[in-house]
């Protein structure tokens, strides 16, 4: 009877709170108070990235991207993105030293949850690395990129270990070391991107900046814009951008897949490593 009546008073509740919130929407929407008035022009800040990111017209400050957020994150603030990328590496390995005396065993179970949630997921954990990749790969093109297909990537890994069990992905090789060592790569081919260009410049004896993508009057030296493949014709390459994608798709899903994997062992594996009490 009891539970009964606190199933009814949580039903009642969350009835209330969702009226609330539709009534509260309401109002907002009817005193224009989150309203946004059209925009006759565009700011001049917006003009400046959509003049730069792709215009063909005037190469000299453009990013050759047509995907504008990639280009801010990669082009216009890269030094920033590359300070994000190297604290999540920090974070990473900060956690990994709660379990640096862990050395896995050779088996691990692999009982997960019901038949039909295992065979879904393994159906799903195929689909989703593939979406995953398609994002970090065309992030230079459509809304995505590196840091959104590693996220994606790692869902797949999540699902594995709920659905299948950790024993799933750890008997087939992701180890602690495999999985740190993709992303070590990852920020390898980030830290060589960013340099290649200043190395060329100071060896050629011109200027050059850490992480430039496009050539500059003052600065020429670059990647290439466009890439001629036989039989396909020309495809936007977009400098450094691609190279960048995929070295944060790299580093993010290996790190964050890392790190499910550490939270998902059993409670005497991390005792035995010196993690926990």
């Amino acid at each position: 009877m009891a539970e009964k009546t606190g199933s009814l008073r949580d039903i009642s509740l969350a009835v209330l709170a969702s009226l609330i919130i539709i009534l509260f929407a309401i109002a907002l929407v009817n005193t224009m108070t989150i309203s946004i008035p059209p925009q006759e022009q565009h700011r001049w800040l917006s003009w400046e990235f959509l003049t730069s990111t792709y215009n063909w017209a005037v190469k000299k400050t453009w990013a050759a991207s047509p995907e504008v957020v990639t280009s801010v994150l990669w082009d216009y603030r890269g030094l920033d993105t590359v300070y994000e990328t190297s604290v999540f590496f920090l974070a990473i390995i900060g956690g990994l030293m709660l379990v640096r005396n862990y050395h896995p065993g050779k088996k691990y179970s692999e009982k997960g949850m019901s038949l039909i949630a295992r065979t879904i997921t393994k159906i799903t954990v195929v689909s989703v690395p593939v979406v995953a990749a398609s994002v970090a790969l065309h992030g230079h093109l459509t809304p995505g990129g590196g840091f959104q297909g590693g996220s994606i990537f790692a869902v797949a890994s999540l699902l594995a270990i709920v659905a299948l069990g950790s024993g799933f992905l750890l008997n087939r090789g992701w180890s602690k070391s495999r999985l740190l060592g993709f992303r070590t790569l990852g920020l390898i081919i980030i830290a060589s991107v960013a340099l290649t260009l200043p190395v060329i410049g100071l060896l050629d004896g011109v200027k050059a900046y850490v992480i430039q993508n496009q050539y500059k009057p003052w600065a020429p030296v670059s990647f290439g814009y466009t890439a001629n493949i036989p039989f396909l014709g020309i495809i936007l390459y977009s400098g450094t951008l691609v190279f960048l994608n995929l070295a944060e798709f790299l580093a993010v899903s290996a790190g964050l897949s890392l790190a499910f994997l550490i939270i998902s062992l059993p409670r005497e594996e991390l005792k035995k490593s010196g993690g926990i009490e």
